[in-house]
């Protein structure tokens, strides 16, 4: 009896060493459905016999995955859609005068948005061949229509 208590002991401290290696691991990278999944299925083999986990903290815990996958989705779809609404804005200023500021020591340049650059992977307006950033316009004045027709 002593032999067979001794050997589930070793048999669960080496168990407890690999969810703890698990763990570790997770907490340095972000959680994947892959690292959830090893980590249920973990402790559902460290459980202790006499005193099982509920249904109710399992149900906690895939409903707190659910929402962390939800969460990243969201997440995910908002940064897209900030970009799509970057670029939009960007290519709505081409044609327009814009004054532009170049440096942190306040210099200026104007000109005309003659395109949008995406190289960066971010969206800049291109003037006098130069890309900018957003951030660094300081005023926009829309092109003229007034040459468009006289009809």
């Amino acid at each position: 009896m002593s032999s067979t208590i001794s050997s589930i002991n070793s048999a669960g401290a080496a168990n407890s060493q690999t969810t703890a290696n698990a763990i570790t691991s997770a907490t340095t990278q972000t959680l994947s459905e892959q690292d959830f999944l090893n980590l249920l299925v973990t402790q559902m083999t460290q459980q202790d016999p006499l005193n099982p986990e509920t249904n109710e903290d399992l149900l906690s815990q895939m409903v707190g995955f659910s929402t962390l996958a939800s969460n990243t989705t969201t997440q995910t779809d908002l940064g897209q859609l900030s970009t799509g609404q970057t670029v939009s804005e960007a290519k709505s200023l081409i044609g327009s005068q814009v004054n532009l500021q170049t440096d942190s020591n306040g210099d200026t340049t104007q000109g005309v948005v003659n395109g949008v650059d995406l190289s960066s992977g971010t969206a800049q307006i291109v003037v006098n061949g130069q890309s900018y950033s957003l951030s660094q316009l300081l005023s926009v004045t829309p092109p003229s229509t007034s040459a468009s027709s006289t009809q």
